[in-house]
């Protein structure tokens, strides 16, 4: 009973641990990011555009990147794509709080916390559930 396997269910074999292909998520969401945001500053230092679009910018960069890294995290592991992808959009998240605190920019505790995890999560949980499934 040879039977070949289509393609994609030969990519969602698990390669190494899921801690680890979590963490590469959750560092390519992050470098992906920091060139993002790079190339951002760039062409706001260099064009026309102001200054008000840079949140948006910003945003939109955070979004496609929790996509990707939970994408890649996902299907490297091959399975439960929901919840692996929602564990990288919560880290994401965290760790660029973090990093604000760094920069002393600060956190607001509330309800505008509650939504950027809760946020991180759903985005995460979408791209985990398109790394699994394609």
């Amino acid at each position: 009973m040879n039977q070949r396997l289509a393609n994609n269910q030969l990519n969602l074999q698990p390669r190494g641990g899921a801690w680890l292909n979590l963490g590469r998520g959750i560092l390519l969401a992050l470098l992906f990011s920091l060139v993002m945001i790079l190339i951002i500053a760039l062409l706001l230092y260099s064009s026309a555009l102001p200054e008000s679009t840079a949140p948006y910018l910003v945003y939109a960069v955070s979004i496609m990147a929790i996509l990707w890294g939970s994408a890649h995290a996902a299907r490297r592991i091959g399975s439960r794509g929901w919840l692996n992808g929602g564990l990288v959009g919560i880290a994401y998240v965290l760790v660029m709080l973090g990093g604000g605190l760094i920069a002393s920019l600060g956190i607001a505790p509330g309800w505008t916390l509650v939504a950027k995890l809760f946020l991180g999560f759903i985005f995460g949980a979408a791209g985990g559930m398109w790394g699994v499934n394609y």
